[in-house]
């Protein structure tokens, strides 16, 4: 099958939808259903339900979306191994992360990568943490950073740390002079609140869940950089890991207390690979690079 053929497919395999699809390429919506018409004739079957709303892949379709996912890693893993021949040190590293490692810790750790593999091509996605693992499974990614709870079939935890969501609030804040903060403790305190769903809610608690389902947010939106400014200016609290403010905590401009709960503060942050594929010579280099970083962090975290 063309490699077009392929890209059309999963992107409209993951949009649901050929207009978004063909937006996302780039290109015109006939020409992707064009490719979707002539491989389902190929195929001598629909792949797609068609739906007054969208379409959504049918049983067929799921068989096919895996195949492609397969012959695509598959062939990114080949052009590697031919390119480490030629001794060139190229490649493609994919990556699925919690929103606050897009603060410091990946653009830091791209930066050095970089400089030894200058010709390294990345896709790198922020997603929810419940969303990291299925990014996974999916194929889409090969490596995920995120909170650890319990994994689907087909993942391993490469290495984790102890770095729990806690309170995160400006220096001058008084619940800076706490050494634990409850949820009651919150209340009367403005919060800043990322869009979508906690971190916090994969962990069973009815004081959270009381708390989060009463809470009335002085601001809600899906910046972190925007949160972390008002954050940092003394404009309110919300609950981060400290992996989101590691320059700032070092600078002394905002202090992170724990959460006054066992369960909360026993979350640990991995990083997670696929144990059913061939990751290709770049991914596990990159892997490897950010096991060190990782552990390196909260090294200087516990320190600081």
């Amino acid at each position: 099958m063309h490699a077009n053929v392929l890209k059309y497919f999963v992107e409209v395999a993951r949009c649901s939808s050929i207009r978004k699809a063909a937006q996302n390429l780039y290109v015109a919506s006939s020409a992707v259903n064009r490719q979707i018409l002539k491989l389902e004739a190929e195929m001598g079957t629909e792949l797609f339900d068609r739906l007054p709303n969208g379409i959504r892949l049918n049983a067929a379709g799921e068989r096919m979306l895996q195949h492609i996912r397969a012959t695509l890693n598959d062939f990114h893993l080949m052009r590697s191994e031919l390119d480490d021949l030629k001794g060139e040190r190229k490649g493609h590293v994919a990556v699925a992360a919690m929103d606050s490692l897009f603060v410091d810790f990946l653009p830091a750790t791209v930066e050095e990568f970089s400089e030894a593999y200058p010709a390294v091509t990345y896709s790198i996605v922020a997603v929810p943490p419940h969303d990291v693992a299925p990014r996974l499974v999916s194929g889409e990614y090969d490596i995920g950073i995120s909170y650890i709870t319990k994994l689907p079939a087909g993942l391993d935890v490469i290495s984790e740390v102890s770095l729990p969501p806690g309170v995160i609030m400006a220096s001058s804040h008084p619940l800076a002079k706490k050494e634990r903060i409850s949820f009651d403790d919150c209340r009367n305190h403005a919060f800043l609140r990322l869009e979508g769903r906690s971190p916090i809610q994969s962990v069973v608690s009815s004081d959270f869940t009381a708390y989060w389902e009463a809470l009335e947010p002085s601001l809600t939106c899906n910046s972190t950089t925007l949160v972390k400014r008002l954050i940092t200016a003394g404009h309110g609290i919300s609950f981060f890991s400290k992996l989101a403010f590691l320059d700032e905590l070092v600078r002394g401009e905002v202090v992170w207390r724990p959460l006054d709960d066992a369960n909360i503060n026993a979350l640990t942050v991995g990083i997670i690979a696929p144990n059913q594929r061939v990751l290709s010579h770049v991914t596990l280099e990159f892997l490897e690079r950010i096991v060190r970083r990782l552990k390196h962090v909260e090294l200087s975290l516990r320190e600081a």
